[in-house]
């Protein structure tokens, strides 16, 4: 079951709900909340981006610096063993074995041991990869393979190179072999076996160094062997390939690392790198609290600013509302204060003039309706003179419909003389041309009134008359045509036929649909007509390509009063032009009825017997 549709519906009629005043702070508070989220999520994954790019650079850049660093620390380390490799006594043992050569080079052997306690254990290898000659530490004896412990372009001379970290007795020691030369060949070799070891305190600081919760691992090229220094470790729980530039990953501590590999020149050993994304990713995390603080208080002064500004248009347009009732109350004595001069100043100052020209006008028609009240009055005194009485009531009906249109008739006038005499180009010439339109507007809401009242009444009484419907048809085309050139009215067919019927009502019908088809197509340029006979009726259709109606508003349309939601605030009128055209078709003994969809235009169709 989709419950999008009404969820929605129920948050734009709570939002049609609110007040003006209310409108514009709730819209400009989620505008300012959308932009202020979507600026802060994109901003935030930029700097997120960028923090992590200078993370992976860093890393890189660390990397390499600490395998730089490394390798000349092997170096020294490999130059001592160089420096006892050149001994002569040594490359006489590995020539010709003897206990003199022997017993010197155990001394030298001890003498070089005792320089740094770091160095357990001496070795020399001959070209058979035999140990010949060992100092010994703890019962250290490593298991000796010169190709596994030395890189490729071993024999040269001068070459030396560190070999591969093992792991003995829970002590970790890694070998710098070097080459012992004679006649420019290689007859053996030195290996070095060096404790690696480092206090938990050095770690920290070398990590302190490095910043970003920084940690240094060391390992076998053939990646069997791990350790932080201090301990062995489980290898890196990635893809090694992808190391050799960055990867990111998260150890079992579950904290995720961007890492960096490189291999230490010279040696069997890889140094790896890693960096917690935390570090660099704090920079953005701090930038989105500072944006998010920053749009609330958006948010908030927005909101604010709003509620002022809706305040301030909507207090004239409250007081506009409160005379407005007033005046429908009979009240005038409390016109519009106008103290601003931009739009609603003009309205306010506008409404005031017409409020004052509505109690001129009431006066009047409230004095002469007394006037003839006190006629009528006076006039029956006796059952002689009740139809005298009758026919002024009747008399006092028609003066009072005159004397409503008098004055509009007399205003009008004016408008026109005044519109006349104003160069077209002055503003005030459009005030001018839209007063003279309101004017003509009330004339016909009168006669609607007077139309409809005689219809409550019963009182609709019908000339019948015998004559040419074609022509009349025409006739009313033209008319209509005349007052209204921005439509083109085609008659596509016309019955040529004649009927009996109250011509002048007829024609009513006609312009009153015609009208209406021209007021609700404002986008269109044409209205269709077409008059058949079908049967014993005559069918008159008038069709319009403007906004059209839903078929929930089509069983009301011919209602006294009827408008359909939202069209009173786009289209003038008080809903009685088809009423009435309705009750003069019902009247000759006819019917009327309405074909129209949303956006595909109308087509209004009476018919009335022949």
């Amino acid at each position: 079951m989709n419950t999008t549709t009404p969820n929605r519906r129920k948050i734009y009629f709570a939002f049609k709900d609110l007040t003006i005043q209310q409108r514009l702070p709730v819209f400009i508070c989620l505008l300012l909340l959308t932009v202020v989220v979507a600026f802060s999520w994109v901003s935030y994954l930029s700097v997120r981006k960028a923090s992590m790019a200078i993370g992976a650079e860093r890393v890189i850049t660390l990397t390499d610096k600490l395998s730089a660093i490394f390798k000349q620390s092997l170096d020294r380390f490999a130059a001592s063993v160089g420096a006892v490799a050149s001994d002569n006594n040594i490359k006489a043992y590995l020539i010709a074995p003897n206990a003199s050569d022997r017993a010197a080079s155990l001394d030298t052997f001890r003498k070089y041991l005792k320089k740094d306690t770091a160095n357990k254990l001496l070795q020399l290898v001959d070209s058979q990869n035999q140990v010949v000659l060992s100092s010994s530490y703890y019962g250290l004896q490593p298991r000796t393979i010169i190709d596994s412990l030395i890189m490729p372009g071993k024999g040269k001379p001068g070459y030396y190179t560190v070999g591969k970290i093992i792991l003995f007795k829970g002590l970790m020691y890694y070998p710098t072999v070097a080459p012992v030369t004679g006649n420019n060949k290689t007859i053996g070799y030195l290996i070095n076996w060096r404790l690696m070891k480092s206090t938990r305190q050095g770690v920290e600081q070398l990590g302190q160094l490095l910043g970003g919760n920084g940690k240094v691992y060391f390992g076998n090229d053939d990646q069997q062997f791990w350790t932080d220094m201090i301990r062995p470790v489980e290898k890196p729980p990635a893809d090694l390939r992808k190391l050799q530039q960055v990867a990111q990953y998260s150890r079992k501590d579950g904290k995720p690392v961007i890492a960096s590999m490189r291999k230490i020149p010279g040696s069997r050993l890889l140094v790896l790198v890693e960096l917690s994304n935390a570090s660099f990713l704090e920079t953005a995390a701090i930038f989105l609290r500072w944006v998010t603080v920053i749009g609330i208080i958006l948010v908030v002064a927005g909101s604010l600013g709003g509620w002022l500004m809706s305040r301030n248009i909507t207090r004239p347009l409250h007081q506009l509302s409160l005379a407005a009732a007033a005046i429908a109350d009979g009240d005038y004595s409390s016109p519009v204060e106008v103290d601003r001069n931009d739009e609603l100043g003009k309205l306010a100052a506008s409404f005031n003039i017409m409020a004052a020209r509505v109690h001129a006008a009431q006066q009047e028609l409230e004095q002469k309706v007394e006037e003839r009240t006190k006629e009528l009055q006076t006039a029956i005194t006796d059952i002689n003179d009740q139809k005298e009485s009758e026919r002024k009531k009747d008399e006092f009906i028609s003066i009072a419909s005159h004397e409503l249109k008098t004055p509009l008739t007399t205003l009008k006038a004016f408008f026109q003389l005044a519109g006349r005499e104003m160069p077209p180009q002055l503003k005030s010439h459009s005030f001018i041309s839209n007063a003279s339109r309101q004017l003509t507007r009330m004339e016909r809401l009168i006669a609607d009134l007077l139309d409809v009242s005689k219809i409550n009444a019963g009182k609709m009484a019908y000339n019948l008359e015998e004559f040419d419907f074609d022509k009349a048809l025409k006739d009313t085309i033209d008319n209509v045509q005349q007052i209204s050139p921005g439509h083109k009215l085609v008659l596509e067919r016309s019955a040529p036929v004649m009927i009996r019927a109250d011509r002048h009502r007829i024609e009513q019908v006609i312009v009153n649909l015609l009208s209406n088809a021209i007021k609700y197509s404002p986008e269109a340029d044409k209205v269709l007509i077409n008059s058949v006979l079908h049967g014993d009726k005559l069918r008159v259709a008038i069709k319009d390509f403007g906004i059209g109606i839903s078929k929930k508003h089509i069983d009301g349309l011919f209602n006294r009063y009827y408008r359909i939601d939202g069209s009173q605030n786009r289209f003038q009128g008080l809903g009685l032009g088809l009423f009435i055209s309705s009750e003069i078709v019902k009247g000759h003994g006819g019917s009327v009825y309405v074909k129209s969809e949303p956006g595909n235009g109308s087509e209004f169709i009476f018919e009335l017997p022949v």
